[in-house]
């Protein structure tokens, strides 16, 4: 009788094991970084099952820099809703963080534009601004959170200034461009939508790459690779947005997205102004990004056009500003000063298109 041997796995079990392990691993970690980024980030936001889309808990939170952020009873930032009426001009101002404001409800751009039309408000005209900004919302998720929580507020002005996490978070690999095979622009755009994905390319490109390597700058930055560069995921969610503000009646705003780089930069301004450049390979200098950013603001400008719809260009207006360092908190984030700003561009944006005059029509 021939003694018992232990089993024996040829090459391809083996490796076939090894993978299934190495997949069951990796989705167990998905999974987890996924549930602590939905439920666990943040006390004040939370990813809702229902509209599938990040949502704001009602409360009071103060941050560990000493700021206080409010969140009303319906989930916006700042005081609760005024009681509708037809006396009341409702605008409702639909972003990311560069909106949220760190959840003020004094200094936040909508904020800072309610103050100003509190000033024009009298007999018979209520004016309210309601900030419906998320820190993190990409244009899916804002489109998913006008449809299920800005429109059934009967807005009559909806600000859209939405378009940093695209550009930031994902690879212009995942978009269909002419020539590109649409499979794989969508295995892409799937895997930057892992959450472990996202975790990882933000402890890389943002938390590592700096100490590395600096980031290129003057004429030498710019190689050209975006400047025919169409986001067209962008694109499709930003024109599905102004459609749905018009199907329910109510009016867009489009706004370009401000930066404080300057072509002109050094590695040393780029420092001093906290700059962060997108968590992928590429566009990782001065001339790269700001092609890149010139794609997505011209999305913006060639709907507007198209749709025959009011237009606040940021971007132009801080250009053309001396030093866009005094405006900014990094990148994109306006400070004190930006956010000012950008609540005076609003209010003479409001006003050129009409949405402001005493006569318009009001709703019923």
């Amino acid at each position: 009788m021939s003694p018992a041997r232990d089993p024996e796995f040829g090459l391809a079990k083996s490796l076939g094991f090894s993978l299934m392990l190495i997949v069951l691993l990796l989705g167990a970690a998905e999974l987890a970084v996924r549930g602590w980024a939905l439920y666990a980030r943040d006390d004040v936001e939370r990813w809702d099952v229902t509209t599938a889309t990040f949502v704001l808990e009602p409360g009071e939170y103060r941050s560990e820099y000493g700021a206080v952020a409010r969140v009303n009873s319906a989930g916006f930032v700042g005081r609760e809703l005024e009681s509708d009426g037809p006396d009341l001009w409702r605008i409702v101002a639909v972003g990311d963080s560069c909106t949220y404001g760190g959840g003020s409800s004094e200094d936040s751009y909508p904020a800072l534009l309610a103050a100003r039309l509190r000033l024009r408000a009298g007999p018979g005209r209520r004016y309210e601004v309601v900030n419906a900004g998320i820190s993190g919302l990409n244009s899916e998720l804002a489109l998913r959170r006008l449809r299920t929580q800005v429109l059934p507020l009967a807005p009559d002005v909806v600000t859209l200034y939405i378009g940093w996490n695209d550009l930031m978070k994902f690879d212009p690999l995942a978009q269909v461009a002419p020539g590109r095979d649409a499979r794989w622009s969508g295995v892409a755009r799937a895997l930057d939508g892992l959450w472990l994905v996202k975790g990882l390319r933000k402890l890389l490109f943002f938390y590592v790459r700096g100490y590395v390597a600096p980031p290129a700058t003057g004429p030498e930055s710019r190689s050209g690779r975006f400047a025919g560069f169409r986001p067209t995921a962008y694109e499709r969610n930003l024109a599905e947005m102004v459609d749905a503000v018009r199907g329910a009646g109510a009016q867009p705003l489009l706004v370009t997205l401000p930066t404080v780089v300057r072509p002109d930069m050094s590695v040393s301004d780029l420092r001093h102004a906290h700059v962060m450049f997108p968590y992928f390979r590429s566009a990782y200098g001065v001339g790269d990004f700001l092609d890149l950013l010139a794609a997505y603001n011209r999305v913006v400008r060639s709907l507007a056009k198209a749709r025959d719809l009011p237009l606040v260009d940021l971007a132009q207006h801080f250009e053309a500003l001396n030093d866009s360092k005094l405006y900014f908190f990094d990148t994109m984030h306006p400070n004190n000063r930006g956010r000012e700003q950008i609540a005076e561009q609003l209010l003479a944006g409001l006003d050129r298109a009409g949405l402001l005059a005493p006569g318009h029509e009001a709703r019923p």
